[in-house]
């Protein structure tokens, strides 16, 4: 669980040093944006507990239901800064029905600014391998970065697609 603004910048630093080698590996300034960071609950209290806190101290925050659990979408009042721009956006999720979830930080997703969707994923996949994924939802294309940690690429930004869909 997250207790704290502090304790939020402070387990997220070594993602966002993940995220950030990556996307200086990749020379991905100008042709992709730092999107949302995301942080998978262990269990339905932790969720609970950290949206509470979130709606008290972010700048909003929006819930909806992905394959059978609640995710939020927070604003932060403060970004995490990363070399592609500032992440103003957390996706807190719920621990999955089957539980296999643990909790922490999991992936960070990013979306093309300067080039286009396949033009990103071509250009990654030059020096990464890049797993294509396949989900109820949306199809999403991954890298893992180390420690358990993905960047995820999209087509487009996570408020956009929430504006797009469900308003």
């Amino acid at each position: 669980m997250l207790t704290s603004l502090e304790d939020l910048y402070d387990k997220a630093q070594p993602h966002v040093a993940l995220f950030n080698a990556f996307a200086q590996k990749h020379a991905l300034l100008g042709k992709a944006a730092a999107d949302h960071i995301g942080y998978k609950c262990a269990s339905r209290e932790s969720y609970e507990h950290n949206r509470v806190w979130f709606e008290e101290t972010a700048e909003y925050s929006f819930q909806t239901m992905i394959s059978g659990r609640r995710v939020s979408t927070i604003k932060l009042k403060q970004p995490l800064d990363t070399t592609l721009g500032p992440i103003w956006f957390l996706e807190l999720s719920d621990q999955k029905p089957d539980t296999s979830q643990t909790e922490g930080f999991d992936h960070a997703e990013i979306y093309p600014t300067g080039i286009s969707y396949e033009g990103l994923i071509h250009h990654i996949e030059q020096n990464d391998e890049v797993q294509k994924i396949e989900r109820p939802h949306h199809t999403t294309y991954d890298i893992r970065v180390g420690n358990g940690f993905v960047v995820r690429l999209e087509e487009e930004a996570l408020v956009d697609k929430i504006r797009s869909t469900q308003m």
